[in-house]
């Protein structure tokens, strides 16, 4: 029990580890600053006028008061310092300004002051911007900021002024803080939504990766509309980039219902396009006041956010998955620092750094870490099935190996018995007709001894033919026909005729097998025999050879009486017929030409004989 329970104590860590990451990012704005360098000189005192009115001083940090209104607005800071000896390049820091920042010393503009690329003005952001070579002394700062649209009022921190060498230790951190690290950011967005995007081609039928899709698309084009001139993106002064904070909230609250496998209201999805264009149509038309469409939009933005969170975080509790838990940390950030925009542009919050925009890099890592996570487990689930289905193959290779095996016995079983029956057929066909014989002639009145003696070695002949010929293997034609041979050459040469044998040209035939090779031999010992019967033969010929198509041939030729008293076709079934009745079964032929005092007989054999 007590096993159990640490291990479900140790589950919970990585969401406690999680929940206090998400605490300590929301509580960070109140706390974390940039550091200053200790010799730096503080500006503090400037002469502040909106639209060119009338200069009145101000004490930094400064912001435009309400008269500022809605709409485009200039404010101007002009101050007079007192330039210190520096051996090294002077700084000039600023903390936070927002929207468009220019800054100029004595007429001259300095470096870095003007909008970086992909910058968003409407946000809070730190410079820090090079003070050209002068020499000691007063000098006049102008610094302007100007607002393209909208209700944000302006804003300008303290300003302090320091050498390059005293920001080295934390000159890293200013520069993160700066516009011009937003062009890494996009970067990396672009990098994710080209990721995004081909996933989504490729598994069009999966809802996260098209709300993914949805939300990387989104946000690629706001960047894109953050470089664009005011007068294109502005609606009666007020940016329409403030309304697609509406879709975003819905987008967000869309992944979370398809992560955690929750069926998503039909309506989502098409508020998605159809709540921005309503806004902006409403501003557009003059039925709703800019500032209350941008509060609207806001307020969907930070309910669909909040709700992705919670939605995702109690699911990932429930089935245990920590990687839903992370995603649902940008969500309640992205939700937590809108809502503190909501009150600082509203005078509720005192603060000045517009927060919720800045949580897209941490977004596209939580996307990211899901994205690897689901890779990962698919992976794992592929591996799994795949041991699954090799140890099923294995154990079905197994199973038919086993049958292939009692298979084969069956197969060579009943082709022994077939064997079998055909060389019990041979023997009857053969050896009883001669033992008949035999018989037949010793009942005889006169019996005659040497017609006894014949009959008797053809019967042994016969026999060993058949006896022979069951100890052949896969390719034993050569030495089958040598055994046959070796019978024929006494027998022969008792009779005074000499057997002209040659056996080279034959090319290698496979498949034999006893009754294919008896089949073969008694052709050839038929043929040698009515040569014999039929004709004056003091030479016969047995030679082999290959046909053009790789057949085998066996061609038999011997000299005959002319002209030709019997027809060997006609000899009492013992004849051709039976010889090319033999040679079918084995898939060749049998062919006879007779003429000049010679009779040529060919046997065609295939390459390989067919098994029965």
């Amino acid at each position: 029990m007590t096993g159990r329970s640490g291990r479900g104590a140790a589950a919970l860590v990585p969401y406690v580890l999680i929940l206090g990451l998400t605490l300590i990012l929301a509580a960070a704005p109140q706390w974390v600053s940039l550091p200053v360098p200790k010799d730096a000189v503080p500006l503090t005192g400037a002469l502040f006028s909106l639209d060119g009115g009338e200069a009145v001083p101000v004490t930094l940090p400064h912001r435009w008061p309400d008269s500022a209104g809605f709409g485009p607005a200039r404010g101007t800071y002009r101050m007079s310092v007192d330039l210190p000896a520096s051996e090294s390049l002077l700084l000039l820091l600023v903390p936070a300004a927002q929207h468009t920042l220019s800054v100029r010393l004595d007429g001259l503009r300095l470096w870095g002051s003007d909008r970086q690329s992909w910058g968003e003005p409407a946000l809070a952001s730190a410079y820090v911007l090079a003070v050209p070579p002068t020499r000691e002394g007063p000098g006049t700062f102008e610094i302007v900021l100007d607002r393209e649209s909208g209700a944000v009022p302006g804003y300008l921190s303290q300003l302090y002024l320091t050498g390059a060498d005293a920001t080295a230790p934390w000159g890293w951190l200013w520069s993160f803080a700066s516009n011009g690290t937003r062009t890494a950011v996009v970067g990396l967005q672009t990098l994710v939504v080209l990721g995004i995007t081909i996933v989504w081609l490729a598994r069009r039928h999966d809802p996260i990766f098209a709300w993914l899709f949805l939300i990387g698309i989104g946000s690629f084009a706001l960047s894109i509309a953050g470089v664009l001139p005011a007068h294109v993106v502005s609606v009666n002064g007020q940016s329409v980039l403030v309304f697609a904070l509406a879709a975003f909230g819905l987008m967000a609250l869309g992944l979370a219902l398809s992560i955690v496998e929750t069926p998503r209201p039909p309506w989502l999805k098409a508020s998605v396009l159809a709540l921005p264009l309503a806004l902006v149509a409403g501003v557009g038309a003059g039925v709703l006041p800019p500032f209350l469409a941008a509060l609207a939009s806001s307020a969907v933005a930070i309910g669909g956010h909040l709700a992705a969170a919670i939605v995702l975080f109690v699911n990932a509790l429930r089935v245990r998955e920590w990687d839903r838990a992370l995603l649902a940390v940008p969500f309640f950030l992205t939700a937590w620092y809108g809502l503190r925009d909501v009150g600082i542009l509203t005078g509720a919050i005192d603060g000045v750094l517009l927060l919720s925009s800045h949580i897209r890099p941490l977004t596209t890592i939580a996307v990211l870490t899901l994205l690897m996570r689901r890779l990962a487990s698919s992976l794992d689930q592929i591996d799994g099935v795949n041991e699954t289905l090799r140890q099923k193959l294995s154990a079905q290779e197994q199973e038919l190996s086993a049958l292939h095996l009692k298979d084969r016995m069956r197969m060579t079983q009943a082709a022994r018995e077939d064997e079998r029956g055909r060389l019990m057929r041979d023997l009857h066909d053969g050896l009883s007709g001669h033992l008949v014989s035999i018989i037949a002639l010793s009942q005889a009145q006169t019996a005659n001894p040497a017609a006894i003696e014949r009959a008797a070695r053809s019967a042994l002949d016969d026999l060993r033919l058949v006896v022979n010929s069951l100890d052949l293997d896969d390719s034993d034609l050569i030495l089958a026909l040598a055994g046959l041979r070796e019978r024929l050459e006494p027998q022969l040469r008792r009779l005074g005729v000499a057997l002209d044998w040659s056996m080279e040209k034959l090319p290698q035939v496979t498949g034999v097998t006893p009754g294919n090779a008896l089949s073969i031999l008694r052709i050839l010992q038929e043929a040698i025999t009515n040569a014999l019967k039929h004709g004056e033969p003091s030479r016969i010929s047995v030679h082999g050879a290959t046909r053009g198509d790789g057949a085998a041939t066996i061609v038999i030729r011997n000299a005959v009486r002319e002209p030709a008293a019997t027809d060997i076709a006609d000899d009492r079934g013992h004849g051709l017929r039976n010889m090319a009745r033999r040679a079918e079964t084995l898939g060749g032929e049998v062919g006879f030409e007779r003429g000049d005092g010679c009779a040529t007989l060919t046997l065609v054999l295939p390459a390989h004989l067919p098994e029965s």
